[in-house]
Order: structure tokens, then sequence, then C-alpha cells
């Protein structure tokens, strides 16, 4: 009888082992892909943005709509497909607003594309800031995106900051429907009402 107890131990024991040692290969195999998973999503370089120009395009008495054009580069060895992207911009260290994109728009490896993308501004004193900062020759900006990415990887949301400096051709001259509008005559004057 003892016997017969020491042998159902032995064979329980060994049963438990071949599910330990079976559980231990399943855990190994899979951290292995995972890390193999992780090094191929941790090797894509996240794109570089720019500005590329600046335009008031309407302008009302509650808010004013700036068109931004942004060069994405994709500096990757592999295309990147951008399926939506928001951002937030400053000219000269002033917030200029949020804008967002669901353009879909495929950059081959290592080439650019433009993106062009609505800013809302809706404050009376930052239209007039934005007056003054569009009719200088050059402009210190600020990019803080967040893109919605999709490649060989799967779908990946990145974040990108940068900032730089952008040089107009030809400063903006603000027309005089712009001028009537925010009650402004004269470039710095300011509003009647607003200090």
């Amino acid at each position: 009888m003892i016997r017969q107890e020491r042998q159902l131990r032995r064979s329980k024991l060994r049963a438990g082992n071949g599910w330990q040692a079976l559980a231990g290969a399943t855990f190994l195999m899979l951290a292995v892909l995972g890390s193999t998973a992780c090094t191929s999503l941790g090797s894509l370089e996240p794109p570089s943005i720019t500005l590329a120009g600046v335009e008031l395009s309407e302008v009302t008495m509650f808010e004013t709509t700036v068109q931004v054009n942004l060069r994405v580069l994709n500096p990757n060895p592999e295309p990147i497909t951008l399926k939506g992207a928001s951002f937030k911009l400053r000219l000269e260290g002033y917030k200029i607003g949020q804008g967002v994109s669901s353009e879909i728009v495929t950059i081959e490896r290592l080439d650019s594309a433009l993106l062009n993308v609505t800013f809302h501004v809706n404050n009376a004193v930052a239209l007039l800031q934005l007056r003054e900062i569009l009719q200088q020759e050059a402009v210190d900006y600020g990019i803080r995106a967040i893109l919605y990415t999709e490649g060989s990887w799967g779908t990946k949301k990145l974040k990108v900051d940068r900032e730089g400096r952008f040089e107009f051709e030809n400063p903006m001259e603000l027309n005089p429907k712009v001028d009537s509008l925010t009650g402004v005559d004269e470039p710095g004057s300011v509003p009647p009402g607003l200090p």
C-alpha cells in the first residue's frame, strides 16, 4: 500500500512537472515574440514637421480662420500612412490655436508631403497679435502634433514637438475687409474697448 502511494505521488509530480515545463516554454515563446514586436515598433522614427506657410482665410467678428501648410517628413525606409492628426500652433510664443486633419495621406519612404490644416482663432486679442505677427518678415514657431499612423507595424499614435523659424517671402498685407472687421486702422493700434 505504501508502495502504491509513492508511485501515485511520483506520477502526480511528473504530470505537474510536464505542465510546468509546458507553461514555462509557452511563457518563454511569448516573451521572445513580444520583444521582437517591441523592437519592430521601436525602430520607427517619428516624422518631422515644419511650418511651410500661413494665411488668413476668413475673418468674422468672433473667429478668424487661419490656413497653415505643414510639411511632414518621413525619415523611415518604409512608407507611413497618416490616418489623421491634431496640431497645436504657437507663433512668436503666442498660442494661435488647435487644428485637426482627417485627411488620409501616404508619405513614401524618405519623402515628405504637405498638409493644409485649418486653425480657428476665436479671441480678439489673439487676432491682433496674429495680425502683427503675420506682418513680420520672419516668425519663431512651435508645433505640437499627435499623428495617427499606419504601416507594417500596425496602427500607432506618435507625438511630435517641433520649434523653428519661418521666413515669409512677402509679409502679409491685410486687406481692408480684415481691417474693418477688427476695427483696426493702423498696424499696432487697438480696436475700441480693448486695452
